[in-house]
């Protein structure tokens, strides 16, 4: 069983592209991947494997949950360089949607909040998929009347996935319309340089940032012949399957038509990592580490969104949540969130004070894990009281340790993940 004892997310170290393992969901998913991968000119499993899981996701919603009430809206965003493919798995899950008669629930553009609330308001169920989701980032981060809406119902909408959405009139949705259990699935592509650079301090501070999985995709290097056969009809079969199912669920207005059960494993694993990160949401209560509480505080749910998607896509008609769908759920949580700590500590600050702590911890890093306070306090020149806030708060945070060596020196050591 996954342990975050075991992976300290605070570290800030870089843990490297998603292993293969963690790029395994059986059933729809690792189906949706492989039709995916043959239908690319440059197949890219990790881009493969994150689009049909916004796939799933998205055809899921409204007529799956687990006990707890946990469902399967996700915002994916995959990042990667110029050239690698991103743009095969929104092309096959178009294709798939086309077949089985959803495309109007589906689009690659959104200029407002309004726009989106009329999108929600005909199709409960929408699955957004924006290219370049930097430019959508950028768009979010401005000040104008539409910049704010679009970013506080992106928000919103998360969140009021288990409950009820009310949809601000306009020329196209009637006043006092109301959308229960609205689900929005996002997943988009980008560069990571541009990415990181369009957000700022308001999208983490708001919680839109910690709302995402964000994933670097690395570059495979793979040419391919794209195979140009049509969509395998047992993924079209139970596409349609589950497109039928949250038809029944808005004809019928009984959602959440199947629950999935859980095991005794699965609730023991649920447990010891909401223990666990419960722990590491006290130890940065206090603290000024804006982006890592941020992104804290969401992790149990992506952990339970995530692994109820792996017991759907194995199981559609009886999933059961198992101890390895949590498992490999607090698995690919923890390494997603570390990477966005790390990108993060080098491109966003949310004040002069986050901006030191990111320079203090990329600074020890780049001495191989530890510094002494002289050199540390050089290479930031900043005053003595800034100083010792900056490493209380790194300290309190577990993220460094001190110690006190010969002659008096005290070295600061970023602590070991393991």
């Amino acid at each position: 069983m996954a342990n975050l004892n075991n992976s300290n997310v605070l570290d800030f170290q870089d843990p490297g592209t998603l292993p293969n393992e963690l790029l395994d969901m059986p059933g729809f998913v690792n189906e949706l991947t492989d039709y995916t991968l043959a239908e690319s000119h440059s197949p890219n499993r990790t881009l493969a494997f994150l689009g049909a899981t916004a796939m799933l996701a998205h055809l899921a919603g409204r007529s799956y949950a687990d006990v707890h009430g946990t469902r399967t809206n996700l915002y994916l965003i995959a990042l990667g360089e110029t050239g690698i493919g991103k743009d095969a798995p929104r092309r096959t899950n178009g294709r798939l949607l086309d077949l089985v008669g959803r495309t109007q629930a589906h689009t690659e553009s959104l200029a407002s909040g309004e726009a989106l609330e009329e999108l929600i308001a005909k199709h409960p169920a929408a699955l957004f998929q924006p290219d370049e989701v930097e430019s959508f980032v950028g768009t979010m981060r401005g000040t104008g009347r539409n910049a704010a809406g679009l970013s506080e119902r992106i928000r919103r909408l998360y969140s009021a996935s288990a409950g009820l959405y009310a949809v601000r009139s306009t020329a196209r949705v009637p006043e006092g319309t109301v959308v229960p259990y609205p689900h929005l699935t996002l997943f988009g592509t980008g560069t990571p340089q541009a990415f990181y650079d369009a957000l700022d301090g308001r999208a983490i501070m708001n919680g839109l940032f910690g709302r995402c999985l964000v994933v670097n995709v690395p570059d495979e290097y793979r040419a391919n012949l794209p195979n140009e056969a049509q969509v395998p009809s047992g993924l079209v079969d139970r596409a349609r399957a589950f497109a039928a199912l949250e038809k029944a669920a808005c004809e019928s207005n009984r959602l959440d038509l199947v629950t999935a059960a859980e095991s005794p494993e699965a609730n023991a694993a649920f447990r010891q990592s909401a223990d666990t990160l419960m722990l590491l949401r006290k130890r940065l209560a206090d603290s000024e580490l804006f982006t890592a509480r941020a992104l804290v505080v969401r992790m149990n749910e992506k952990i339970a969104k995530l692994a109820l998607i792996r017991a759907i896509s194995s199981d559609p008609a009886h999933p059961v949540v198992s101890g390895e769908d949590v498992a490999w759920a607090v698995k690919f949580v923890t390494h997603v969130t570390k990477a966005m700590l790390h990108e993060a500590q080098f491109h966003v600050a949310e004040g002069k004070f986050d901006l030191m702590l990111k320079r203090a911890i990329s600074f020890l890093e780049k001495q191989g894990g530890s510094a002494d306070r002289s050199s540390l306090l050089r290479y930031l020149h900043v005053d003595a009281v800034t100083m010792k806030k900056l490493v209380s708060t790194l300290l309190m945070s577990e993220i460094i340790e001190d110690e006190m060596v010969g002659g008096g020196k005290i070295v600061y050591s970023l602590r070991s993940a393991a």
